[in-house]
């Protein structure tokens, strides 16, 4: 069953690069590779050699593009600064290194130019988080995969041809994630307050936090940002399992969200399923038996993939 709010796309491998990568790679060596993930929930970086071998690492908070860019751009260079000190590298040779950066929003509007234009890096590829988390995940191979953390994307790859769906950001994508389950959270406490749901233990507590005032809880989502909204989500997902009424309606929905999603890429219950980000992982459990059986353990993350296509630049062949 497809998501009506849903538009699918279908992508053949290497549609997802869009020039974002800057000048050739020329004939010397390029001594070290970079991986940046970065989204709602926060940035990640790795640096490696090419020949394989993580140097360091280093994390820090959120990294959208689309909703915060002079924040993301802060963010990902001090971590790539960060871990490239870890590493032991003297700061200025990290332009010299191959920098691939998936991340969230990527994909919308022109912010990855304009990303690209601002990175201190001589090689530096953009993409959205798409491209990297299914190639960690697959690895090439085919199968399906769900990424929901506080957003939401969904592919499928087959037979060389790739069919996403999602990533359009919030408020009027992220079906299934983290900020859409914690915005619904904060929209049945208002329903509850004023007598079309019943309460429950979970919608009490989260009420009782704005001091049983729904004008404050009101007042703080006009403001609220995607990972505001999806620090929230953690709190269904326990309520949930304790067994609290309206916990569980709030993960079933979110649960059908995402089966529908995967419906609408394709699956079919015989493809291997990755179930990946941190609200993916939670609600895996709790899938219709057609889904769970076919999970499989993801090959690697987004950061993995980042490197393997970081390795296809160095080695001046094109990713994917």
């Amino acid at each position: 069953m497809q998501n009506p709010i849903l538009f699918l796309s279908i992508i053949r491998i290497g549609f997802f690069q869009k020039l974002f990568y800057t000048q050739s790679v020329n004939k010397n060596p390029i001594p070290y590779l970079i991986a940046v993930d970065g989204g709602g929930t926060g940035c990640r970086v790795v640096i490696a050699r090419p020949e394989g071998g993580i140097l360091a690492s280093a994390e820090a908070g959120p990294a959208n593009i689309a909703t915060a860019f002079g924040t993301a751009l802060q963010t990902i260079i001090q971590t790539a600064s960060e871990a490239w000190q870890k590493a032991g590298l003297e700061a200025a040779t990290m332009p010299q290194a191959v920098a691939v950066l998936g991340l969230a929003g990527a994909n919308l509007g022109d912010v990855a130019q304009r990303l690209k234009r601002s990175l201190p890096f001589t090689h530096s590829y953009v993409t959205d988080d798409r491209e990297t988390t299914l190639r960690g995940a697959l690895a090439g191979a085919d199968g399906c995969l769900a990424a929901v953390g506080t957003g939401s994307f969904f592919c499928s790859q087959s037979a060389g041809v790739i069919q996403s769906i999602g990533g359009w950001g919030f408020p009027v994508g992220d079906d299934g994630s983290g900020a859409r389950l914690g915005q619904d959270l904060l929209r049945r406490v208002l329903h509850c307050h004023d007598g079309i749901e019943h309460h429950s233990d979970l919608t009490r507590s989260v009420l009782q936090a704005f001091d049983d005032n729904p004008a404050a809880l009101s007042t703080f989502a006009l403001s609220a940002s995607p990972h505001d909204f999806g620090c929230y989500a953690p709190q269904v997902i326990k309520a949930a399992d304790a067994g609290d009424p309206q916990g569980i309606d709030l993960r079933t929905a979110t649960v059908q969200a995402i089966q529908s999603a995967l419906d609408a890429v394709g699956f079919t219950g015989q493809q291997p399923l990755c179930m990946c980000g941190g609200l993916g992982q939670a609600v895996s459990g709790v899938l219709d038996p057609a889904y769970r059986d076919s999970l499989v353990r993801p090959r690697g993350d987004a950061l993995a993939g980042g490197l393997a296509i970081a390795q296809n630049i160095s080695n001046q062949s094109q990713p994917m």
